[in-house]
């Protein structure tokens, strides 16, 4: 086969710096959008430079954390674009999506970078930038008028941009029939959710979710009114129209500060955080039902989907985050019962199985673990596979030097080597990698067998537990307990 040669996006590519084997183009505007208006795309533009990151969205971290090139914007809706330099054929897309908790993150930072997959010489990269914090899902339809479609306005950005790349990534060696969605936790449960979204239809063949998932998905009545606590908190429930023109990021503190600071009082039964809302009655709204419905519904059984998530996703806030620890087994039982509305005693049967050899915090940490991220991807695979989609569960142990806390595959994800990473963590990191890849180009003959009539889970890493016997007993400790 000959090599294909585009010279309209040619003449504007740069060579990777860290990878010379492909090129790049850096931030690509894909839309545009005005404050708590929908995106309206943009055409791709052969006479701009594209050698530096676009702006990331508003946030409270810095530009140099974000490794973003323009800073931070209200204009940050861009996209990034790996290729190899030789190409003999399109070559299927994987479109990342960052992480960070819907308020923070950027496609410019080195984890969001899926050049190292480019690098493989198997698929195009692409990492997008979205709307974060109220400016991007801050639930306002409800008002109507000069705000009827600011709904999921972070969903919206990220359905533009698979419109976008469809439209033109053929242009850069893409095939745009082969994309698959791929992000870490918010990323994940963003890509998730365009299960139940119709305008979102034939935009992907399939998902790798990483450590986010179908659940965390906000219901109305907490989006309203966590809408109406920002507006009269801002002082503008008098005049809504001073919402675009006050200082943005004074909104997305305030916003920020409404929220509760306790990670396990967020995610809960009712998901009373900043998120996707399951806008399906809301005027304008872009879900029709939560993912897992979808699933349910057999909607979505052409999507091929990996569930995955690490042993221990939780005790990254045990680490980080001193609102976790509660103090004490009690009141550990007492707060999930509350949150979710259970009996103290069916929670306390629970945190036995947990808390051996655990303190309080870290038994809190295992039990969220398995609530937020194990327990959906059981069930959603499982129901997904009975329905006859294709699904696989994957779960990602520690390494040497790299516990399995929320986080410690990001840079495997997007093909890149984590600095000062152990051979173990490398080996571990690397079959991520090449799971991705095999996944992606439809090498299905690589992977581990998908999910049937018998529970298969793939296992990376150390092993704290063998994963198909745990996850058995995990669905029986949690039978009949909906997930957040």
């Amino acid at each position: 086969m000959t090599n294909i040669n585009i010279p309209e996006t040619d003449r504007v590519a740069h060579t990777n710096p860290t990878f010379s084997n492909i090129k790049e183009w850096l931030g690509i505007p894909y839309a545009t959008a005005d404050r708590f208006q929908s995106p309206e795309m943009v055409d791709f533009n052969t006479n701009l430079d594209y050698s530096k990151s676009g702006p990331a969205s508003l946030q409270p971290f810095d530009a140099a954390t974000l490794q973003s090139d323009k800073g931070l914007s209200e204009n940050c809706l861009n996209l990034s674009i790996w290729a190899p330099k030789k190409i003999e054929k399109p070559l299927p897309v994987v479109v990342y999506y960052h992480g960070g908790g819907f308020i923070y993150g950027s496609n410019s930072q080195i984890t969001s970078v899926p050049s190292g997959l480019a690098a493989s010489g198997r698929v195009i990269g692409v990492s997008v930038n979205f709307r974060l914090g109220a400016l991007g899902w801050l639930s306002l339809s409800q008002y109507g008028g000069q705000f009827e479609n600011a709904t999921n306005l972070g969903l919206q950005d990220m359905i533009m941009s698979l419109k976008w790349i469809q439209k033109y990534i053929s242009s850069f060696g893409g095939d745009p029939d082969q994309v698959t969605l791929t992000g870490h936790s918010g990323g994940a449960f963003m890509s998730a959710a365009l299960l139940a979204v119709p305008s979102a239809k034939g935009l992907f063949k399939r998902m790798a979710l990483f450590s986010g998932g179908t659940t965390r998905i906000i219901p109305t009545w907490w989006a309203e009114q966590y809408a109406d606590t920002v507006i009269n908190k801002l002082g503008v429930q008098d005049n809504l129209s001073k919402l675009l023109t006050i200082d943005p990021n004074l909104i997305n503190k305030v916003a920020r500060e409404v929220i509760a600071p306790d990670m396990g009082e967020r995610v809960t039964v009712d998901n009373i955080q900043l998120g996707i809302v399951d806008d399906h009655d809301e005027p304008n709204g872009i879900i029709a039902s939560t993912p897992t419905e979808a699933i349910a519904k057999g909607s979505c059984s052409d999507i091929d989907i990996i569930f995955s998530n690490t042993t221990n996703e939780f005790d990254w806030w045990v680490k980080n985050d001193p609102t976790f620890n509660l103090g004490s087994y009690e009141n550990v039982i007492k707060h999930f019962a509350k949150f979710n509305r259970l009996p103290i005693s069916r929670v306390r049967s629970m945190i036995d199985f947990y808390k051996k050899d655990r303190t309080p915090a870290e038994t809190r940490a295992a039990l969220f673990t398995d609530y937020v991220f194990a327990l959906p991807n059981i069930r959603d695979a499982q129901l997904h596979a009975q329905k006859g989609g294709r699904s696989y569960l994957l779960s990602v142990g520690p390494a040497d030097n790299a516990p399995a806390v929320h986080g410690t595959d990001m840079y495997a994800i997007v093909g890149q080597r984590q600095p000062n990473a152990s051979q173990d963590q490398i080996k571990r990191d690397t079959t991520e990698t090449n799971i991705v890849l095999d996944f992606a180009c439809q090498n299905y003959d690589k992977l581990w067998q998908p999910i049937s009539d018998k529970l298969v889970v793939k296992e990376l890493g150390h092993r704290p537990y063998n994963a198909e016997i745990y996850y058995k007993q995990i669905e029986k400790l949690f039978a009949g307990i909906p997930t957040t």
